[in-house]
């Protein structure tokens, strides 16, 4: 999942962020890519769990379940 995460964040930077001009502005860019690789890997990461936690729900009618 990191490895999509990086790739969306540093996709995000080239889209959206402002050109570099200097190296502080080079900063503020690693530092928004940065930022905007950690949010997709947290989301990128909850969607998994969620996805987990479906697949782990039984999907017997309730009288079926106690055997």
């Amino acid at each position: 999942m990191l490895k999509f995460a990086l790739a969306a964040g540093i996709v995000y930077e080239w889209l959206f962020g402002a050109s570099v001009l200097s190296l502080a502005s080079l900063e503020y860019a690693v530092l928004r890519a940065v930022c905007a690789t950690l949010l997709a890997w947290m989301i990128l990461e909850a969607g998994r769990v969620l996805l987990m936690a479906a697949l782990a729900l039984d999907g017997r009618p309730p009288a079926q379940r106690r055997g």
